[in-house]
């Protein structure tokens, strides 16, 4: 390598170098173009589409656990209780953010279609669990115990209505009702004692 190519490779540094400080003086003084966003005041629009924090909503949400079972990174948490009706009634329903990678299986799986990207991408915290999005206010415990005493409200009561059936049923003549009795004493003194 002599000193041609040497002088050749500074005037062609010095020439991109130019090419490329054109193109950006270009940009820079251009008042027309701006690029940076105040981002406090300002904010990005967002596009149709973006997958943004998840957002479950608790009333539609029928407790099938589809979304906990397709969930590659298991950051949703669900716990479900059977109610009095037999419909399962959510105790606790959890998404970490901080573990989710938005890849929206969760959302596409969901049957009622409760669970949706919201366009939310602002969430600075100073620990992880301030990253963990709780859409039950009660605690787990203190709605199974709830479930609970409303599933023995409604079997008391379902006692008691066939319990009243039973009662309300006449035998159709007393000659049924006496031979039934009667059927009844001879296995009684058939038994050995």
């Amino acid at each position: 390598m002599g000193l041609k190519a040497y002088l050749n490779d500074i005037v062609e540094a010095v020439v991109t170098t130019a090419k490329g400080m054109r193109i950006t003086a270009r940009y820079g003084v251009d008042p027309r173009e701006e690029v940076t966003l105040q981002y406090p005041e300002e904010r990005w629009e967002i596009p149709e589409g973006y997958r943004g924090f998840l957002h479950n909503d608790i009333k539609t949400c029928i407790s099938c656990s589809m979304c906990v079972k397709v969930c590659p990174v298991d950051c949703i948490s669900l716990e479900a209780v059977r109610g009095a009706d037999k419909k399962m009634v959510l105790a606790s329903y959890d998404i970490n953010i901080g573990r989710c990678m938005y890849c929206g299986l969760c959302v596409e799986v969901c049957p009622p279609k409760s669970l949706k990207h919201t366009a939310g991408y602002e969430m600075a915290s100073e620990s992880r669990g301030e990253l963990i999005l709780h859409f039950i206010a009660e605690d787990a415990a203190e709605v199974k115990a709830r479930v609970a005493r409303q599933v023995a409200e409604a079997a008391a009561k379902a006692a008691e209505a066939q319990a009243a059936a039973k009662a309300a049923e006449v035998p159709s003549s007393g000659t049924e009702a006496a031979k039934a009795a009667e059927a009844a004493k001879p296995a009684e003194e058939k038994k050995p004692e």
